[in-house]
């Protein structure tokens, strides 16, 4: 008898700790702006989307970057790399420079994610959550390669 109940005991011990995993499991993923008000996640189920999909992100960016004039005379190229949070309604919030490119390209890569129109927020659990996103920007100057 002490051995059923022993496996009894043990059985309900496990229904006990994999829910208690589980819900550890999905706190690795948090990002480190979460506050006590709002988890922030890295990696969802569901990530946000742009409207559309990527291409029509893509199809955003050729359409509504402005080179800088000064960063085009100067011939400068390359990657600006941009993290923000897709807030749980889809909206973009703290927009920051992760790689620099130099000031212009930088406020033109913020200004371009600040402006953007609302996504399809990311989805963890079955319910919208904020997402941190990260994008690289790039700038090139047409006929240099």
């Amino acid at each position: 008898m002490t051995r059923l109940n022993f496996l009894m005991v043990m059985t309900l011990l496990g229904f006990l700790w994999l829910p208690a995993q589980a819900q550890q499991g999905e706190r690795l993923h948090l990002d480190t702006t979460a506050t006590a008000n709002r988890e922030v996640f890295t990696i969802v189920e569901v990530p946000p989307t742009f409207p559309g999909g990527m291409n029509k992100l893509g199809e955003y960016i050729r359409t509504n970057l402005k080179y800088p004039e000064a960063a085009r005379k100067a011939g400068q190229e390359g990657r600006v790399f941009v993290s923000f949070i897709v807030n749980e309604v889809g909206g973009i919030e703290e927009v920051q420079v992760l790689k620099s490119l130099g000031p212009e390209l930088d406020a033109e890569a913020k200004r371009l994610i600040e402006k953007m129109p609302t996504w399809i927020p990311g989805k963890q659990a079955g319910r919208a959550v904020a997402c941190r996103f990260n994008l690289p920007v790039n700038f090139r100057i047409r006929g240099s390669r």
